[in-house]
Protein backbone atom coordinates (compact mmCIF):
# COMPACT_ATOMS: atom_id res chain seq x y z
CA UNK A 1 0.00 0.00 0.00
CA UNK A 2 1.02 3.69 -0.59
CA UNK A 3 2.20 5.86 2.04
CA UNK A 4 -0.84 8.17 1.43
CA UNK A 5 -3.64 6.62 -0.32
CA UNK A 6 -6.82 9.28 -1.09
CA UNK A 7 -9.46 8.02 -2.52
CA UNK A 8 -13.04 10.25 -2.24
CA UNK A 9 -16.31 8.69 -3.13
CA UNK A 10 -18.78 11.42 -3.23
CA UNK A 11 -22.13 9.18 -4.24
CA UNK A 12 -22.81 7.12 -7.62
CA UNK A 13 -22.57 10.12 -9.91
CA UNK A 14 -18.83 11.46 -8.90
CA UNK A 15 -15.90 10.30 -8.63
CA UNK A 16 -11.75 11.73 -7.90
CA UNK A 17 -8.45 11.38 -8.65
CA UNK A 18 -5.90 10.02 -6.69
CA UNK A 19 -2.79 13.16 -7.15
CA UNK A 20 -0.24 10.85 -6.07
CA UNK A 21 0.23 12.29 -2.30
CA UNK A 22 -0.27 15.74 -3.18
CA UNK A 23 -3.42 17.89 -2.27
CA UNK A 24 -6.52 16.91 -3.75
CA UNK A 25 -9.12 19.34 -4.22
CA UNK A 26 -12.48 18.30 -4.57
CA UNK A 27 -15.85 18.54 -3.01
CA UNK A 28 -19.62 17.59 -3.42
CA UNK A 29 -21.33 19.81 -5.95
CA UNK A 30 -24.28 19.65 -3.49
CA UNK A 31 -22.07 21.19 -0.85
CA UNK A 32 -19.93 23.90 -2.77
CA UNK A 33 -21.60 25.17 -5.50
CA UNK A 34 -25.33 25.73 -4.19
CA UNK A 35 -25.62 28.74 -6.56
CA UNK A 36 -25.78 29.65 -10.46
CA UNK A 37 -22.01 29.10 -12.14
CA UNK A 38 -21.69 32.31 -13.94
CA UNK A 39 -21.21 32.24 -17.81
CA UNK A 40 -17.03 31.86 -17.87
CA UNK A 41 -13.89 32.20 -20.52
CA UNK A 42 -12.51 28.91 -20.96
CA UNK A 43 -9.10 28.87 -23.74
CA UNK A 44 -7.50 26.05 -25.20
CA UNK A 45 -3.37 27.08 -25.62
CA UNK A 46 -0.96 25.34 -28.25
CA UNK A 47 2.98 26.41 -26.85
CA UNK A 48 6.22 26.18 -28.63
CA UNK A 49 7.30 23.02 -27.65
CA UNK A 50 11.19 22.16 -27.48
CA UNK A 51 12.12 18.07 -28.05
CA UNK A 52 13.08 16.85 -24.73
CA UNK A 53 15.00 13.71 -25.56
CA UNK A 54 18.17 13.66 -27.71
CA UNK A 55 18.48 12.02 -31.02
CA UNK A 56 20.09 9.23 -28.96
CA UNK A 57 17.46 9.23 -26.46
CA UNK A 58 18.55 10.88 -23.92
CA UNK A 59 16.94 13.18 -21.43
CA UNK A 60 17.69 17.02 -22.10
CA UNK A 61 16.87 18.68 -18.38
CA UNK A 62 17.40 21.92 -20.07
CA UNK A 63 14.59 21.46 -22.69
CA UNK A 64 11.96 20.34 -20.38
CA UNK A 65 12.70 23.19 -17.95
CA UNK A 66 12.09 25.62 -20.86
CA UNK A 67 8.88 23.99 -21.67
CA UNK A 68 7.49 24.08 -18.05
CA UNK A 69 8.64 27.89 -17.93
CA UNK A 70 7.10 28.34 -21.51
CA UNK A 71 3.89 26.40 -20.34
CA UNK A 72 3.83 28.12 -16.68
CA UNK A 73 3.95 31.84 -18.56
CA UNK A 74 1.48 31.19 -20.71
CA UNK A 75 -0.97 30.33 -18.11
CA UNK A 76 -0.59 33.72 -16.61
CA UNK A 77 -0.56 35.24 -20.36
CA UNK A 78 -3.78 34.00 -21.32
CA UNK A 79 -5.78 34.17 -17.47
CA UNK A 80 -4.51 37.59 -17.25
CA UNK A 81 -5.04 38.96 -21.04
CA UNK A 82 -7.98 37.05 -21.92
CA UNK A 83 -9.91 35.94 -18.45
CA UNK A 84 -9.74 32.26 -18.66
CA UNK A 85 -10.75 30.72 -16.01
CA UNK A 86 -10.09 26.70 -17.38
CA UNK A 87 -7.18 26.78 -19.77
CA UNK A 88 -6.17 23.79 -21.79
CA UNK A 89 -2.99 22.56 -23.32
CA UNK A 90 -1.60 19.70 -25.25
CA UNK A 91 -0.65 16.40 -25.10
CA UNK A 92 3.41 16.53 -24.46
CA UNK A 93 3.16 20.39 -24.00
CA UNK A 94 6.15 19.43 -21.36
CA UNK A 95 8.06 16.67 -23.25
CA UNK A 96 8.49 15.83 -26.30
CA UNK A 97 10.72 13.09 -28.70
CA UNK A 98 11.58 13.28 -31.89
CA UNK A 99 12.72 9.79 -32.04
CA UNK A 100 11.13 6.32 -31.18
CA UNK A 101 11.66 5.64 -27.57
CA UNK A 102 11.87 2.68 -25.72
CA UNK A 103 10.26 2.76 -22.19
CA UNK A 104 13.04 2.95 -20.52
CA UNK A 105 14.06 5.91 -22.67
CA UNK A 106 10.73 7.55 -21.91
CA UNK A 107 10.88 6.59 -18.16
CA UNK A 108 14.26 8.30 -17.82
CA UNK A 109 12.53 11.61 -19.20
CA UNK A 110 9.41 11.74 -16.77
CA UNK A 111 8.33 13.39 -13.83
CA UNK A 112 7.00 12.31 -10.61
CA UNK A 113 4.06 14.96 -9.56
CA UNK A 114 5.92 15.85 -6.32
CA UNK A 115 8.93 17.05 -8.11
CA UNK A 116 9.79 20.63 -9.27
CA UNK A 117 8.30 20.86 -12.65
CA UNK A 118 4.84 20.47 -11.36
CA UNK A 119 5.18 22.85 -8.45
CA UNK A 120 5.79 25.49 -10.67
CA UNK A 121 2.52 25.12 -12.73
CA UNK A 122 0.52 24.81 -9.99
CA UNK A 123 2.16 28.39 -8.82
CA UNK A 124 1.47 29.26 -11.78
CA UNK A 125 -2.10 28.49 -11.61
CA UNK A 126 -2.08 29.99 -8.36
CA UNK A 127 -1.36 33.20 -9.60
CA UNK A 128 -3.84 32.82 -12.19
CA UNK A 129 -6.50 32.22 -10.33
CA UNK A 130 -7.49 29.56 -13.29
CA UNK A 131 -8.08 25.63 -13.24
CA UNK A 132 -5.93 24.17 -15.95
CA UNK A 133 -5.00 21.01 -17.41
CA UNK A 134 -2.06 19.31 -18.63
CA UNK A 135 0.03 16.51 -19.55
CA UNK A 136 3.30 15.44 -18.29
CA UNK A 137 5.34 12.30 -18.85
CA UNK A 138 4.93 10.57 -15.64
CA UNK A 139 7.00 8.17 -13.68
CA UNK A 140 5.73 6.07 -10.83
CA UNK A 141 7.63 4.89 -8.22
CA UNK A 142 5.31 1.54 -7.25
CA UNK A 143 5.75 0.92 -11.63
CA UNK A 144 9.65 0.61 -12.06
CA UNK A 145 10.33 0.13 -15.70
CA UNK A 146 6.66 2.05 -17.02
CA UNK A 147 5.78 5.58 -17.81
CA UNK A 148 2.01 6.92 -17.78
CA UNK A 149 0.82 9.88 -20.70
CA UNK A 150 -1.15 11.71 -17.37
CA UNK A 151 -3.54 13.85 -17.25
CA UNK A 152 -3.41 16.68 -14.15
CA UNK A 153 -6.22 19.29 -13.35
CA UNK A 154 -4.53 21.74 -11.60
CA UNK A 155 -6.76 24.17 -9.16
CA UNK A 156 -6.52 28.19 -8.31
CA UNK A 157 -5.55 27.06 -4.78
CA UNK A 158 -2.33 25.75 -6.13
CA UNK A 159 -3.56 21.92 -5.75
CA UNK A 160 -3.53 19.17 -7.66
CA UNK A 161 -7.70 18.43 -8.31
CA UNK A 162 -7.68 15.86 -10.52
CA UNK A 163 -5.15 12.76 -11.75
CA UNK A 164 -5.93 10.72 -14.43
CA UNK A 165 -3.82 8.69 -16.56
CA UNK A 166 -4.56 7.98 -20.15
CA UNK A 167 -6.40 4.50 -20.56
CA UNK A 168 -6.26 4.03 -24.57
CA UNK A 169 -4.40 3.91 -27.36
CA UNK A 170 -1.78 0.91 -27.55
CA UNK A 171 1.69 2.63 -27.39
CA UNK A 172 4.68 1.88 -25.68
CA UNK A 173 3.22 3.50 -22.35
CA UNK A 174 1.54 1.94 -19.85
CA UNK A 175 -1.70 1.87 -19.43
CA UNK A 176 -4.00 1.14 -15.93
CA UNK A 177 -5.72 -1.99 -17.76
CA UNK A 178 -2.41 -3.28 -18.07
CA UNK A 179 -1.42 -3.34 -14.21
CA UNK A 180 -5.39 -3.36 -13.25
CA UNK A 181 -5.15 -5.61 -10.24
CA UNK A 182 -2.10 -3.87 -8.37
CA UNK A 183 -3.48 -0.14 -9.89
CA UNK A 184 -6.53 -0.73 -7.67
CA UNK A 185 -5.28 -2.19 -4.72
CA UNK A 186 -3.05 1.28 -4.52
CA UNK A 187 -5.39 3.77 -6.16
CA UNK A 188 -9.23 2.70 -5.90
CA UNK A 189 -12.01 2.15 -8.37
CA UNK A 190 -12.29 6.14 -8.52
CA UNK A 191 -8.86 6.07 -10.34
CA UNK A 192 -10.11 4.78 -13.91
CA UNK A 193 -12.22 8.12 -14.41
CA UNK A 194 -12.27 10.68 -12.00
CA UNK A 195 -14.27 13.62 -12.15
CA UNK A 196 -13.49 17.04 -10.04
CA UNK A 197 -16.35 18.84 -8.80
CA UNK A 198 -15.21 22.66 -9.01
CA UNK A 199 -16.84 25.90 -9.07
CA UNK A 200 -16.42 25.90 -12.54
CA UNK A 201 -18.55 23.11 -13.37
CA UNK A 202 -17.62 19.34 -12.70
CA UNK A 203 -14.87 18.10 -15.12
CA UNK A 204 -13.12 15.34 -16.45
CA UNK A 205 -10.03 14.90 -18.87
CA UNK A 206 -8.69 12.37 -21.55
CA UNK A 207 -4.96 12.02 -22.96
CA UNK A 208 -4.85 11.83 -26.58
CA UNK A 209 -6.88 9.70 -28.58
CA UNK A 210 -8.97 8.88 -25.72
CA UNK A 211 -12.17 10.47 -27.21
CA UNK A 212 -12.27 8.26 -30.27
CA UNK A 213 -13.69 5.98 -27.40
CA UNK A 214 -16.87 6.37 -26.88
CA UNK A 215 -17.11 4.62 -24.08
CA UNK A 216 -14.50 6.85 -22.67
CA UNK A 217 -16.27 10.33 -22.46
CA UNK A 218 -19.43 8.06 -21.76
CA UNK A 219 -18.54 7.14 -18.32
CA UNK A 220 -17.03 10.22 -17.62
CA UNK A 221 -20.59 11.58 -18.32
CA UNK A 222 -22.05 8.90 -16.14
CA UNK A 223 -20.03 10.25 -13.02
CA UNK A 224 -20.80 13.38 -13.80
CA UNK A 225 -18.62 15.52 -16.14
CA UNK A 226 -20.18 18.20 -17.84
CA UNK A 227 -16.36 19.56 -19.37
CA UNK A 228 -13.93 16.80 -20.78
CA UNK A 229 -10.78 18.77 -21.66
CA UNK A 230 -8.48 16.86 -24.01
CA UNK A 231 -5.01 17.01 -24.04
CA UNK A 232 -4.14 15.85 -27.86
CA UNK A 233 -0.68 16.17 -30.24
CA UNK A 234 -2.65 14.41 -33.52
CA UNK A 235 -1.95 15.03 -37.05
CA UNK A 236 -4.65 15.65 -39.56
CA UNK A 237 -3.16 12.54 -41.56
CA UNK A 238 -5.72 9.82 -40.28
CA UNK A 239 -7.64 6.86 -43.22
CA UNK A 240 -10.60 9.73 -43.03
CA UNK A 241 -8.38 13.11 -43.90
CA UNK A 242 -9.38 14.90 -46.50
CA UNK A 243 -6.38 14.69 -48.14
CA UNK A 244 -7.48 11.25 -49.13
CA UNK A 245 -10.54 11.53 -50.27
CA UNK A 246 -11.16 11.55 -53.98
CA UNK A 247 -11.33 15.92 -54.86
CA UNK A 248 -15.68 15.29 -55.59
CA UNK A 249 -16.23 12.76 -53.14
CA UNK A 250 -19.68 13.91 -51.63
CA UNK A 251 -17.46 14.25 -47.89
CA UNK A 252 -14.58 16.02 -49.82
CA UNK A 253 -14.45 19.11 -47.27
CA UNK A 254 -14.88 17.30 -44.07
CA UNK A 255 -12.43 17.30 -41.48
CA UNK A 256 -10.78 14.10 -40.40
CA UNK A 257 -13.16 11.12 -38.30
CA UNK A 258 -11.48 11.87 -35.41
CA UNK A 259 -12.50 15.51 -35.10
CA UNK A 260 -15.74 14.70 -36.12
CA UNK A 261 -15.77 12.06 -32.99
CA UNK A 262 -15.08 14.99 -30.59
CA UNK A 263 -18.20 16.81 -32.01
CA UNK A 264 -20.36 13.50 -31.49
CA UNK A 265 -19.09 13.09 -27.85
CA UNK A 266 -20.24 16.47 -26.88
CA UNK A 267 -23.51 15.60 -28.78
CA UNK A 268 -24.05 12.15 -27.01
CA UNK A 269 -23.01 13.33 -23.29
CA UNK A 270 -24.75 17.31 -23.81
CA UNK A 271 -20.72 17.84 -22.55
CA UNK A 272 -18.39 20.55 -23.56
CA UNK A 273 -15.58 19.34 -25.36
CA UNK A 274 -12.35 21.40 -25.07
CA UNK A 275 -9.80 20.08 -27.05
CA UNK A 276 -5.65 21.68 -27.38
CA UNK A 277 -3.96 19.98 -29.45
CA UNK A 278 0.03 20.53 -30.55
CA UNK A 279 1.74 23.47 -31.16
CA UNK A 280 5.06 23.74 -32.85
CA UNK A 281 7.55 21.53 -32.01
CA UNK A 282 11.47 22.94 -32.07
CA UNK A 283 13.39 26.09 -31.77
CA UNK A 284 11.80 29.91 -31.54
CA UNK A 285 12.95 29.51 -35.62
CA UNK A 286 11.48 26.50 -36.39
CA UNK A 287 8.03 25.94 -39.02
CA UNK A 288 4.88 24.60 -37.43
CA UNK A 289 3.77 20.93 -37.67
CA UNK A 290 1.96 20.59 -40.78
CA UNK A 291 -1.65 18.94 -41.09
CA UNK A 292 -2.62 19.20 -37.27
CA UNK A 293 -6.04 18.96 -36.31
CA UNK A 294 -7.50 22.50 -34.85
CA UNK A 295 -7.89 22.67 -31.48
CA UNK A 296 -11.33 23.24 -30.80
CA UNK A 297 -13.99 24.17 -27.87
CA UNK A 298 -17.30 22.32 -28.66
CA UNK A 299 -20.34 22.89 -26.91
CA UNK A 300 -22.83 20.77 -25.77
CA UNK A 301 -24.86 20.14 -28.78
CA UNK A 302 -22.18 20.00 -30.71
CA UNK A 303 -21.21 23.02 -32.34
CA UNK A 304 -17.89 24.39 -32.36
CA UNK A 305 -17.66 27.58 -30.35
CA UNK A 306 -14.12 28.15 -31.59
CA UNK A 307 -11.30 26.59 -32.95
CA UNK A 308 -7.32 26.90 -34.10
CA UNK A 309 -6.33 27.62 -37.64
CA UNK A 310 -2.88 26.21 -37.79
CA UNK A 311 -0.43 24.53 -35.91
CA UNK A 312 1.33 28.37 -34.35
CA UNK A 313 1.44 29.12 -30.71
CA UNK A 314 -1.84 30.74 -29.96
CA UNK A 315 -4.72 30.01 -27.46
CA UNK A 316 -8.49 30.08 -28.68
CA UNK A 317 -11.57 31.02 -26.05
CA UNK A 318 -15.18 30.69 -25.72
CA UNK A 319 -17.88 31.32 -23.51
CA UNK A 320 -18.55 28.37 -21.08
CA UNK A 321 -22.65 28.25 -19.73
CA UNK A 322 -22.61 25.75 -17.62
CA UNK A 323 -26.39 26.84 -16.24
CA UNK A 324 -27.74 26.74 -19.77
CA UNK A 325 -25.84 23.04 -20.22
CA UNK A 326 -27.48 21.99 -16.85
CA UNK A 327 -31.02 23.06 -17.93
CA UNK A 328 -30.67 21.33 -21.57
CA UNK A 329 -29.79 18.10 -19.24
CA UNK A 330 -32.57 18.47 -17.14
CA UNK A 331 -35.19 19.17 -20.07
CA UNK A 332 -37.15 16.34 -21.14
CA UNK A 333 -37.56 15.37 -24.63
CA UNK A 334 -35.96 14.59 -27.80
CA UNK A 335 -33.09 16.45 -27.71
CA UNK A 336 -31.94 15.15 -24.75
CA UNK A 337 -29.43 12.55 -26.23
CA UNK A 338 -28.06 11.62 -22.79
CA UNK A 339 -31.60 11.04 -21.15
CA UNK A 340 -32.26 8.95 -23.89
CA UNK A 341 -29.65 6.34 -23.10
CA UNK A 342 -30.72 2.81 -21.96
CA UNK A 343 -27.52 1.25 -20.52
CA UNK A 344 -28.59 -1.40 -18.65
CA UNK A 345 -29.94 -3.40 -22.86
CA UNK A 346 -26.25 -3.36 -23.89
CA UNK A 347 -24.24 -4.05 -20.42
CA UNK A 348 -25.00 -7.75 -21.47
CA UNK A 349 -22.91 -7.51 -24.58
CA UNK A 350 -20.62 -5.69 -22.89
CA UNK A 351 -19.76 -8.54 -20.49
CA UNK A 352 -20.12 -11.03 -22.59
CA UNK A 353 -17.74 -9.60 -25.02
CA UNK A 354 -14.86 -9.41 -23.00
CA UNK A 355 -12.47 -7.23 -25.76
CA UNK A 356 -10.24 -6.19 -22.96
CA UNK A 357 -8.43 -9.17 -21.55
CA UNK A 358 -5.46 -7.94 -19.68
CA UNK A 359 -1.99 -8.64 -21.48
CA UNK A 360 -0.15 -11.64 -19.96
CA UNK A 361 3.22 -10.55 -18.16
CA UNK A 362 5.83 -10.27 -20.42
CA UNK A 363 3.52 -9.59 -23.66
CA UNK A 364 3.44 -7.07 -26.11
CA UNK A 365 0.20 -5.26 -27.48
CA UNK A 366 0.48 -7.19 -30.47
CA UNK A 367 0.53 -10.57 -28.85
CA UNK A 368 -2.11 -9.67 -26.69
CA UNK A 369 -4.07 -8.13 -29.53
CA UNK A 370 -3.76 -11.45 -31.52
CA UNK A 371 -4.93 -13.66 -28.50
CA UNK A 372 -7.89 -11.62 -28.10
CA UNK A 373 -9.16 -11.99 -31.84
CA UNK A 374 -8.26 -15.55 -31.82
CA UNK A 375 -10.78 -15.88 -28.78
CA UNK A 376 -13.10 -13.27 -30.38
CA UNK A 377 -13.10 -15.62 -33.34
CA UNK A 378 -13.74 -18.34 -31.68
CA UNK A 379 -16.48 -17.57 -29.56
CA UNK A 380 -18.18 -15.94 -32.94
CA UNK A 381 -17.82 -12.30 -31.85
CA UNK A 382 -15.67 -11.94 -34.88
CA UNK A 383 -15.68 -13.34 -38.09
CA UNK A 384 -12.46 -14.17 -39.84
CA UNK A 385 -11.72 -13.59 -42.97
CA UNK A 386 -11.09 -16.43 -45.32
CA UNK A 387 -7.95 -16.27 -45.56
CA UNK A 388 -7.32 -17.18 -42.32
CA UNK A 389 -5.56 -14.83 -39.31
CA UNK A 390 -3.07 -12.90 -39.92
Amino acid sequence: MPARRTVLREGAFLSAGLAAGLPFLSAPARARTPGAIAPYTAACVQTRVRPTWSSSGMPLPEALAANVETVARAIEHTAGERGAKLLVFSEFCLQMPLVRLSPAQWEAGAVDLSGPEIARLREAALRAGAYVVLNPVEGIAAFPGRYFLTGLLLSPEGGIALTYRKLYDLTGKTRPSDVLPQWRDLYGEDSLFPVADTPLGRIGVTVGTDANWPEMVRSLALRGAEIVATCLASPNVTPSSPAKRAPHAPDANDPALPVMARRLRAYENMAYMLTANLGPVGEANGNPLDAMQPSEIVDYHGNVLAASSDAGSCAITATLDIEAQRRARCTPGPANALLQLQSGLHAPDYAAARFDAPPAPDEDHAQAQRRRIRDLVARGVLAAPASGLP
